[in-house]
Parts: structure tokens; C-alpha cells; sequence
């Protein structure tokens, strides 16, 4: 990755997170722990998404309950099914949509699911996209709830699953008091 997509990166992050205000036990912040990979289940027509595709991500950001102010970002990867890369680019936190808090066992190990706009600008190719992620941990997670990383949706009103199938990775959800 070019050094100028990473220091895109950590201004998204590192800058942004302070603009989300504590507020009681309504601030949070998410965690990709590492790489975390989802699978395309089907060909998406009019994109490049093909069935078999995988969406490798990693970043961070904040977000609180109570103002719905969200901020972060990190950085994607599109693998095609033959394990080619298709591109590669950044992502920044641009609404939150909601938040289901699952609890834990203390402020630094939450669960819950989480659901935001994201924006993505390739660095391979002139192209952005805007789409819904859905941000799973299962910290404390009643039955039921759907797998731990991260899946993403698209088309009209984010119905569409484009990456909806979660093969590996682990999130974590931070309560900032």
C-alpha cells in the first residue's frame, strides 16, 4: 500500500476518534483484530463482484449511541476467486445506522452489532463506492447472533448482501468511560 493511503488512514482514525465524545456509557469504539475476511455468495451484476470473491479488511473508529456521531477508517482489499487481487483501497466511517450492545465482562471486552455507511475509494483504480458494514462480535452474544467479522451490503436501502458471507476474523467493541 502507498505510504500516502496510509497516512489517509491514520488522519481517518487517529484524528476523527476524539470528535466522539464520551457521553455516560453510550461511547464506544470497534476493532478489526487483525485481518478479517468475507465472501462474496454471489456475482453482483453491473460490478466487479463475483461469486467466490473475498473482501479483506482491517481499521478501527468510535462511534456514541446517544449523538450518532461515528468517525474511523482503515484499509480493504478486493481478492477475485482465482486469489488474483482486484484492488485495493481505503474506507471511512460516513453514518451511523445502529448499534445492539451485547455487554461483557468488562469496558475493554464488548460484544454487540454494529452497522455503518462506509465510503471506499479505490487506490487502484479511479472508483468509490459507498455500502452498509455490518459489524458483528460476540462477546457475551445471545444465541443466535450472527457470526463474529464483518459483512457488507449494497444496491438500494443496503439490501443487497454483496460481501455477506463471514469466513474468519475477530472484532472487538470497547466501552469508553
Amino acid at each position: 500500500m502507498k505510504k500516502g493511503a496510509i497516512s489517509a488512514i491514520l488522519i481517518a482514525v487517529f484524528v476523527a476518534i476524539p470528535l466522539v465524545g464520551a457521553e455516560g456509557e453510550t461511547s464506544y469504539s470497534f476493532t478489526f483484530v487483525g485481518p478479517n475476511f468475507s465472501k462474496a455468495a454471489a456475482t453482483i451484476p453491473g460490478t466487479h463482484v463475483k461469486a467466490g470473491d473475498w473482501l479483506r479488511i482491517v481499521g478501527a473508529g468510535t462511534f456514541d449511541t446517544s449523538t450518532l456521531g461515528v468517525s474511523g477508517g482503515g484499509a480493504y482489499t478486493h481478492i477475485n476467486f482465482d486469489g488474483t487481487v482486484h484492488g485495493r483501497g481505503i474506507w471511512t466511517v460516513k453514518e451511523f445506522v445502529s448499534f445492539n450492545s451485547y455487554g461483557g465482562p468488562n469496558p475493554g471486552k464488548q460484544g454487540g452489532l454494529l452497522k455503518i455507511i462506509i465510503h471506499a475509494i479505490s487506490t487502484s483504480e479511479v472508483a468509490e463506492f459507498t455500502f452498509m458494514v455490518q459489524i458483528s462480535c460476540l462477546v457475551n452474544a445471545p444465541p443466535g447472533a450472527p457470526a463474529e467479522g464483518f459483512n457488507v451490503w449494497g444496491g438500494p436501502n443496503y439490501a443487497v448482501p454483496v460481501f455477506g458471507i463471514v469466513v474468519s476474523g475477530r472484532t472487538l467493541f470497547h466501552l469508553n468511560e
